[in-house]
């Protein structure tokens, strides 16, 4: 475990500064603290653990963590002793003078933290073991360049996870409120506007979907293959038999029908990628 650059109280106050500045009319000032609280005792366990099955983690793994924003990610891949790097162009919100790459630099005294855009990464070819995208892709400029530089950069045999919301989802998960799926922009800006909130970080979204993720994964073409996890946890649940709830048990039975359950399944699957309120992709590099 390293030692913390920072305590934890002046780490909590610059992420309350940073918050209240960056995401000022964004969301309230409650959410902001929650955040906060969970961005100091985030841990990493729960995305590590998640990746585990695709990923051999070793003291020898290369990560990138591509928008690493206030560096919590890489600091718990380096509290495990893998050799995690981060970079962080910061430029959601509001914009203020304290960065989240700024908190992040002082958190490790390591230089493991570069200022640069997904779309131009500043790394040779596939050195990375993994590359993680998480809830980052909807706030790129170009999110076509952005998963090319992801496929460039790690190794033959190695993992991108890219995770983000799903805009068909009657819900906006960075303004914390209702909304319309695919909204227009111009409608969507006239209805923060009428709930007092600040249109700028709607401006720098694009909006993404099940769908649009796993065609952009797919232009890497066919030496990566593409996972999508939200599919792949229901097909394991359904071969195990380990749904919780009775609805999904039922329709689980559904799909193991003689001549439709093919169809069942088929409209199980579509239905979840659009009620799904995140989608998460796995891209595997082979190794050929």
């Amino acid at each position: 475990m390293l030692t913390p650059a920072i305590s934890e109280a002046t780490l909590r106050a610059l992420l309350l500064e940073y918050r209240r500045a960056n995401w000022r009319g964004i969301q309230t000032p409650d959410v902001q603290k929650k955040i906060v609280e969970d961005l100091i005792h985030d841990d990493g366990r729960e995305l590590l653990d998640r990746l585990a099955p695709y990923v051999e983690f070793t003291p020898s793994s290369r990560i990138l963590d591509i928008g690493s924003g206030v560096g919590g990610f890489v600091i718990a891949c380096r509290n495990r002793g893998l050799r995690a790097v981060g970079v962080e162009p910061d430029r959601i919100g509001q914009g203020c003078e304290l960065t989240s790459i700024q908190i992040a630099r002082r958190r490790i005294a390591e230089p493991v933290f570069a200022n640069g855009i997904g779309e131009v990464l500043p790394f040779a070819d596939a050195c990375f073991d993994l590359v993680i995208m998480n809830q980052v892709v909807e706030h790129v400029s170009d999110q076509a360049a952005v998963i090319r530089e992801a496929g460039r950069v790690v190794r033959r045999g190695g993992v991108i996870y890219i995770a983000c919301p799903n805009y068909l989802r009657l819900y906006e998960p960075h303004y914390k409120i209702f909304w319309l799926p695919l909204l227009p922009k111009f409608l969507g800006r006239l209805y923060l506007q009428i709930r007092g909130r600040s249109p700028a970080l709607l401006n720098q979204l694009t909006y993404t979907t099940n769908r649009r993720l796993r065609k952009l994964c797919a232009t890497l073409g066919s030496n990566y293959r593409v996972l999508d996890l939200h599919r792949e946890d229901f097909l394991r649940k359904s071969q195990s038999g380990s749904f919780a709830a009775r609805s999904t048990r039922i329709a689980n039975r559904l799909t193991k029908l003689s001549l439709i359950g093919c169809f069942f399944r088929w409209g199980i699957l579509t239905y979840g990628s659009i009620r799904e309120g995140g989608s998460e992709m796995i891209v595997v590099r082979n190794c050929q």
